[in-house]
Formats: C-alpha cells, sequence, structure tokens
C-alpha cells in the first residue's frame, strides 16, 4: 500500500516539472514571420523554425489557413477568427483578441478564418 501511495504522489511531481518546463505565451518566439506581419504555421514548434507559415499578412485578411501556431508580429492587436477541425468537418467558430508582438498555440488542429485589426475599447486583449 506504501508504494502505491509513493507511486501516486510521484505523478503530480513529474507532471509540475514537465509544466515548468513549457514555454510561456509571453516568452513565444516569432519564428520566421516578418515584422509588421500576423502569422499562422499548420504545424507545432518550439522557437525558431524555417516551417512555411500557412499564413503570413501585413493586412486584414479572410479565407482559411491551417494553424497549430499563431504569431502577432505587428504593432496592433489583432482580433482573430477561428474554427476548429472535426474529423467530420467544421466545427465550432471562435473569436480571439491576439495582442501585438505575441504569440501561442491552439491544443488541436484549427483553421484560422479571419483576421482584423482590433479597435481599440478600452479592455485589455490577453
Amino acid at each position: 500500500m506504501r508504494l502505491k501511495a509513493l507511486a501516486l504522489a510521484a505523478v503530480p511531481a513529474a507532471f509540475l516539472g514537465v509544466m515548468a518546463s513549457a514555454p510561456s505565451a509571453s516568452a513565444w518566439s516569432p519564428g520566421n514571420c516578418p515584422v509588421g506581419s500576423f502569422c499562422v504555421w499548420p504545424e507545432w514548434w518550439y522557437g525558431d523554425t524555417d516551417i512555411t507559415p500557412s499564413l503570413a499578412t501585413e493586412t486584414e485578411w479572410t479565407g482559411s489557413a491551417p494553424g497549430n501556431i499563431f504569431y502577432n508580429n505587428t504593432s496592433h492587436d489583432v482580433t482573430m477568427t477561428y474554427v476548429v477541425v472535426q474529423e467530420d468537418g467544421q466545427g465550432p467558430t471562435h473569436t480571439g483578441c491576439v495582442s501585438s508582438v505575441s504569440g501561442s498555440y491552439f491544443t488541436m488542429a484549427m483553421n484560422v478564418t479571419e483576421v482584423k485589426w482590433r479597435e481599440d475599447d478600452g479592455t485589455p486583449c490577453y
């Protein structure tokens, strides 16, 4: 019984070690996203990359770009619209605010469908 308790106690400690080593959104690298562009990549990666973005735009944009990672390398906050990719087709549509010079990743495959400059209404963009 004591061994089982020790094994169960080790699982959360190992999980915390993995979480501590994961990069935060504020430390996210722009990869090969040019300054002044909003970029989306179709694959997951950490750090610099030579993977070609599925989207790199310097203007507002609509369309469909597969995405797992995104980075806003502009001076504007952006409202990004994206759709969950599901086995049987398209899933729910979501919007999110992406602060200037920041990025993050989706936890599942998405299609980014719109990028618009965010109008400053006084609310923070996280």
